[in-house]
């Protein structure tokens, strides 16, 4: 993962369905129109196509993980974070998924996905007490 980017929610299932994508702040929509646009920077590559990378949006700036386990971008609390990804062979095959650690499946703890008419939805790495879909972040170039 480097350049220039969105970051799309792709179900866990086994169709990897594509639930939206997130903003510009690091929340889950599936309005098309509010879509972020994201930069990263990759720091290493392993030779079995594992990165690590740093991520920003180009909105509002460093995104990372906030108390609390939150993917955030530009705020305040937003602590930079060294995400990776598990290279080609990752849950999603042959595509960039996002992890933290050994934290990769995102969800949220309101009514996800977000309807088209809701707002954005804040996101953080699955406790297993979410209701919904879950999903992971995956790398779409621009």
């Amino acid at each position: 993962i480097s350049g220039i980017g969105q970051l799309r929610t792709l179900y866990i299932g086994r169709d990897h369905d594509d639930l939206g994508c997130l903003t510009s702040a690091g929340k889950w929509t599936t309005n098309e129109s509010q879509c972020g646009v994201f930069y990263a920077y990759q720091l290493s590559r392993s030779a079995q196509g594992v990165s690590t990378f740093r991520l920003g949006s180009i909105d509002v700036g460093l995104c990372g993980i906030v108390p609390g386990g939150g993917f955030k971008c530009g705020s305040k609390d937003v602590q930079g974070a060294d995400f990776a990804t598990w290279g080609p062979d990752g849950p999603v095959k042959q595509r960039e998924v996002l992890r933290y650690g050994q934290y990769g499946v995102v969800a949220s703890s309101g009514n996800n996905p977000p309807a088209l008419t809701d707002g954005a939805l804040d996101v953080h790495f699955y406790t297993g007490a979410e209701k919904g879909k879950y999903v992971w972040l995956v790398w779409k170039p621009l």
